[in-house]
């Protein structure tokens, strides 16, 4: 994310309305800068890896707000399933419900290392991989094979098929 024009090889979903992300740059340093107000879309990326080879995928985040949650964070609480951060690493199959999903995110409560189900699917596994409120920078960098093993108790199926990235406060506004 070098230039203004970095974003237009990602492809955006939306879900609700669209969140505004931009490429700025701070200290030398260019970065996706997202804002979402009662919106919820994904920027993704197709790709084609062999989760078997053990890719490695990297990555640096800040979150500035959190959505506020009347419960808490909580991972099957679809009434208030909004993240400020979520990375995405999906594994598309034929048929789209048997599709897989590592997902990533920031929370502001839940320690590092929890694993869950999403609440819409057993199919998408979240990982929070960060959490709590920090003003600087967090680098991630994670072994895509050993968090699947991990999530799915079972080899891959298929292959790495897009990466994606989103913020979103839909349910929260």
């Amino acid at each position: 994310f070098s230039d203004e024009n970095s974003l237009d090889e990602w492809d955006e979903k939306v879900f609700k309305k669209p969140v505004t992300y931009t490429v700025e740059a701070q200290g030398g340093d260019s970065f996706v800068h997202a804002v979402s107000e009662g919106s919820c879309s994904a920027l993704y990326y197709k790709i084609r890896l062999d989760p078997n080879k053990h890719p490695v995928i990297s990555w640096k985040w800040r979150v500035n707000t959190f959505p506020i949650k009347k419960s808490g964070d909580n991972l099957l609480d679809k009434d208030e399933d909004d993240f400020a951060a979520r990375l995405y690493v999906i594994f598309p199959a034929v048929f789209f419900a048997n599709s897989r999903v590592l997902e990533y995110i920031w929370t502001k409560e839940l320690p590092d290392g929890t694993v869950s189900s999403s609440p819409y699917t057993e199919n998408i596994k979240l990982i929070v991989s960060e959490s709590g409120e920090k003003a600087e920078w967090a680098y991630e960098e994670r072994d895509i094979y050993e968090d699947y093993l991990s999530a799915f108790h079972k080899d891959p199926d298929f292959k790495i098929g897009a990466v994606a990235f989103m913020s979103d406060s839909d349910s929260t506004e």
